[in-house]
């Protein structure tokens, strides 16, 4: 939305401040266009310069109290501002336990996030709920599952978090809202998620005066989750892949495929290679286990389900 400022103002508005001056009325009119320029560009230096420059006690008290308003405004861009390049979203760590700093908490397990705000040099109150200027904030997660036969779901959810009460950001006080995914993965293998939190508009307060302020994002944050002990894995994908593979019943379906994502690029040819006896000699399912593995380490879109499609495609590159 952009910034509003009551700017609709006829030119007689100033004329008991100015002795009737249709040129002095002019200029102020003109100066106030500037202002709402600079605010809807969202200049805030240029916003300042102004205000600073027309705050004097011989303007017009209707002026006045518009450079006021543009103050405001000015003091609300600058807290937009500072959420968009210092707030942070952060993964609250229990891995950081298991030696396994900055990972996401395995497959099934919430995902806990907290959105951590620093505060600036002025001192910023944030309304809670109830009040007359509560402040929300917007949480969109976005979830894509990935499953052993190919197929993905995608799901979004949106939320609407209310500050429980009223918040100074100042001095050392950081601002700190939790926000936990927990959506049951059910047989997926592999989850990323992606979460932004949203200030939405409304007021705060800072130095004493109510400024507005618009949405902006405040932080955002991507993370994959993926089965307890896929590290196993992930350290030596060849050999979970011919495991796998020596006993390729559906229990280690999960372990041929994730072994077979994880393959570092130099080795995926010795993947492909073991995948596609599947697709050749395999049961239906272990095609399909086979065909969707190798979709997702190819790059080739020959369609999982086409036997013969991955066979040609294996044939002529040799």
């Amino acid at each position: 939305m952009p910034v509003q400022a009551p700017v609709a103002i006829s030119l007689n508005e100033f004329g008991a401040g100015v002795g009737d001056s249709r040129v002095a009325v002019e200029f102020f009119s003109g100066v106030l266009r500037r202002l709402q320029d600079a605010a809807e560009e969202q200049d805030v230096e240029l916003l300042d310069a102004l205000v600073d420059s027309y705050d004097r006690p011989d303007v017009p008290p209707a002026f006045r109290q518009h450079v006021e308003g543009y103050r405001a405004i000015a003091r609300g861009l600058r807290f937009q501002r500072h959420l968009a390049s210092e707030g942070e979203l952060r993964l609250v760590d229990p891995a950081a336990a298991l030696d396994r700093p900055g990972a996401a908490p395995d497959l099934g397990q919430p995902l806990r996030l907290e959105l951590v705000v620093p505060p600036m040099d002025a001192p910023v109150v944030l309304g809670g709920g109830g009040q007359q200027d509560p402040i929300g904030f917007a949480v969109a997660v976005t979830i894509d599952d990935e499953y052993v036969d190919g197929s993905t779901r995608h799901s979004e959810t949106k939320d609407f978090l209310w500050l429980p009460a009223a918040f100074e950001l100042g001095g050392d006080r950081e601002l700190r809202l939790p926000v936990e995914v927990g959506a049951d993965p059910g047989d997926a293998v592999r989850r990323a998620i992606v979460v932004r939190v949203d200030l939405m508009p409304g007021y705060v307060q800072i130095d004493g005066r109510r400024s507005p302020v618009q949405r902006v994002t405040a932080g955002a944050a991507s993370h994959t989750q993926w089965p307890a002990g896929y590290e196993v894995l992930r350290a030596q994908p060849i050999a979970g892949l011919r495991a796998a593979l020596k006993d390729f019943t559906p229990n280690n379906f999960a372990s041929a495929y994730l072994s077979a994502v994880l393959t570092p690029r130099k080795q995926r040819s010795e993947a492909c290679a073991l995948l596609i006896d599947q697709v050749r000699f395999g049961r239906a399912d272990q095609a399909q286990v086979a065909m969707a593995a190798l979709r997702q380490i190819s790059g080739v879109r020959v369609a999982v389900g086409d036997r013969d499609g991955w066979l040609a495609w294996w044939e002529s590159r040799r």
